[in-house]
């Protein structure tokens, strides 16, 4: 293989490889909204509607005035739900009220 031709398949594998940050980087608040939302879905208690949950996250998410601080807010709720098995009410209502236990 010749030295251009080894060139062009680095260059073509870093600018894919760029790509692919760049795609992350867009897309990581997203991610990070839709894991917490699904978690906070599985860890409610039983019979709490999903759609309550979005719109009380959402309302939550809707306080915080930069999206800095929103990626903040959704990685400290759900670090605080890796660790533990399920919500209590209780736990929920300070949860999607900024008071964390």
């Amino acid at each position: 293989m010749s030295v251009k031709r080894r060139s062009i398949i680095i260059i073509m594998a870093f600018a894919f490889a760029s790509v692919l940050y760049g795609v992350a980087e867009y897309y990581s608040s997203s991610i990070i909204l839709y894991v917490t939302e699904q978690s906070l879905a599985q860890k409610a208690p039983s019979g709490t509607d999903p759609v309550q949950l979005h719109k009380r996250l959402s309302a939550l998410l809707a306080t915080v005035p930069n999206q800095k601080e929103k990626m903040q807010t959704l990685l400290r709720i759900s670090g605080y739900l890796e660790k533990i098995q399920y919500l209590a009410q209780e736990d929920l209502d300070r949860l999607l009220a900024s008071e964390m236990p």
